[in-house]
């Protein structure tokens, strides 16, 4: 049996998923379209919404009218056939953009082609006519999907549960007020003396690469050694952080800890390289970016996953480390600990 603790947090994540409901859209024609809305699909489950997947070809229009009246939110994909959206597409969108209610919801638009795609970009014109607002970019795919195209669409889900949660969040009357009591906690003033070791931490898998700026981090055993990061459940990075992936860890000096979080805490479109803004050089161990100028690295695999509430605590074992300089590590300071 479960223990209580474990009880409750599964309780209250059944609860938030019941609470919204994002409804994903779509038809395909070789199945790449609907790998798209899988990938889409476990970000907002990931994220902390519910999800109803309507395959536009097999459900009937009434149907699929009822969920986009219950929907906090949507996604709609498809290929693109002669030039244009199938029908069971454009009926589907026609019924959206009748239904006066759905302006209000965050949104997105998704799909593959073959040579042209005419039909994403149909659909994104269409609801951008209509006053719709997107939770992110449209999703362009040729052929079938690669893995760094499956983590784009996995991080907009992701980003899409990110605003469905804040629509939801402003309509309860009460939030205010109960962020205000979590934040003037005692509990919460004491947590945020509990400080951390600033570092980037990066994952590759196959093309796709994902990093972070975390400050959870901590050494975690002797022999062998390792370390434990928690990593928030709606990150894009927890995906790549599975036990026997590779991961990198570079230190942050001090000295240069002002440019690493300017360049690690801007928003990000999804799929964009987080790194982009730093120098950083593949790690021979481990494959992984590692940052030019980090104090030290350490090249580490996953070996187990535990979850700690909103977050999942990795351990892993270092495999390699190289001490660069002598340089102090940034720490970072927190006055609550209610937030990072």
């Amino acid at each position: 049996a479960l223990a209580p603790p474990r009880r409750t947090a599964i309780a209250a994540q059944v609860a938030a998923l019941s609470r919204s409901n994002v409804v994903v859209m779509y038809a395909s024609a070789y199945g790449n379209t609907a790998a798209l809305a899988q990938a889409i699909s476990r970000g907002l489950t990931k994220g902390g919404v519910g999800v109803s997947t309507v395959n536009l070809e097999l459900t009937p229009l009434a149907e699929v009218v009822d969920h986009i009246k219950d929907a906090d939110g949507f996604t709609i994909g498809s290929p693109t056939l002669g030039g244009h959206m199938p029908t069971p597409v454009q009926l589907a969108l026609g019924s959206i953009l009748r239904e006066s209610n759905a302006r209000e919801l965050p949104c997105g638009v998704f799909g593959s082609f073959g040579w042209s795609g005419e039909a994403v970009d149909e659909m994104e014109a269409k609801l951008k006519d209509g006053g719709y607002g997107f939770a992110f970019k449209p999703i362009k795919v040729k052929f079938k999907p690669t893995a760094t195209d499956l983590s784009v669409c996995e991080q907009s889900g992701r980003d899409l549960a990110v605003q469905v949660k804040r629509r939801l969040k402003s309509r309860e009357k009460g939030s205010a007020s109960s962020m205000a009591a979590v934040a003037a906690s005692s509990a919460q003033l004491a947590m945020g003396r509990v400080v951390g070791s600033l570092c980037v931490v990066t994952s590759r898998d196959e093309e796709a690469v994902s990093a972070m700026l975390a400050s959870w981090v901590s050494q975690a055993s002797f022999d062998p050694p390792g370390i434990t990061i928690a990593v928030k459940k709606d990150r894009g990075m927890e995906t790549m952080l599975q036990p026997g992936n590779a991961f990198a860890v570079s230190m942050v000096p001090e000295s240069k800890e002002k440019p690493i979080m300017k360049a690690m805490t801007r928003p990000f479109e999804p799929g964009a390289d987080r790194l982009a803004n730093l120098a950083h050089k593949d790690s021979e161990v481990s494959g992984c970016p590692v940052i030019e100028g980090a104090n030290a690295v350490l090249d580490c695999t996953v070996v187990s996953r535990m979850e700690a509430g909103d977050h999942w605590v990795v351990y892993g074992r270092v495999a390699a480390g190289k001490l660069n300089s002598e340089e102090l590590t940034a720490v970072h300071h927190r006055k609550v600990g209610n937030h990072y």
